[in-house]
């Protein structure tokens, strides 16, 4: 393993709270590099492009889409990919980052500002984020309606976990990808509600690791 290991990193984001689990699950120490939402200049600096979670192994970087893949190779074990159930663990993690992210973004984003590190990167995130889903205040007066749709979401996984501490059983993508879905709700300082107790330990669980 390399002296250095760094993940830059962002605390909004879904795939990034993935690889932050998944390193501190495979026991790899690492150093967060905060890369804010308007200026990706040192991350452009160290890996030639500008998308978070990015690692820098040494001399080597990864982007997202290669990171599991990656741990696995650098440290089998223990494994995100078991071979008995790759292709369903890589299944639930894409559910988790495509469809209950985006019911969590929702129910979240007007909440997101003020774990933000300035106010010029708040801005910025606003700007963005009233671009593409239209103005605050519709969204929040929507709110209550999004949180509504979610609660079915925190259930499916909450199902899922019934009788087991892993959603396969033993630590795979899967939960490390739902989870990451998940973590915009627990990053804007809101618990799992109370009726879901299989998903609020198994949340604990993970960030706990």
């Amino acid at each position: 393993m390399p002296r250095r290991v760094r993940l830059f990193t962002l605390g909004i984001s879904h795939y990034c709270v993935s690889a932050e689990r998944m390193l501190a699950y495979k026991g790899i120490p690492f150093e967060r590099i905060y890369a804010p939402y308007h200026d990706r200049q040192e991350l452009l600096r160290a890996t030639g492009q500008d998308y978070v979670p990015a690692l820098v192994w040494g001399g080597k970087s990864v982007t997202w889409g290669g990171i599991p893949d990656f741990l696995d190779r650098v440290r089998p074990e223990p494994p995100l990919l078991p071979a008995e159930s790759a292709g369903l663990a890589r299944a639930l993690e894409n559910w988790g980052h495509q469809v209950v992210e985006e019911r969590v973004w929702r129910a979240v984003v007007t909440e997101v500002p003020p774990v933000l590190h300035d106010a010029r990167e708040r801005w910025v995130f606003e700007e963005m984020q009233t671009r593409a889903r239209g103005p605050r205040h519709v969204l929040e007066a929507r709110r209550p309606e999004f949180v509504e749709e979610l609660q079915p979401y925190f259930g499916m996984v909450d199902q899922m976990l019934e009788g087991h501490d892993w959603i396969l059983g033993r630590p795979t993508v899967a939960d490390f990808g739902i989870y990451g879905g998940i973590s915009p709700w627990l990053t804007v300082g809101h618990p799992i509600p109370p009726r879901f107790r299989n998903l609020a330990r198994w949340a604990a669980r993970i960030g706990k690791l």
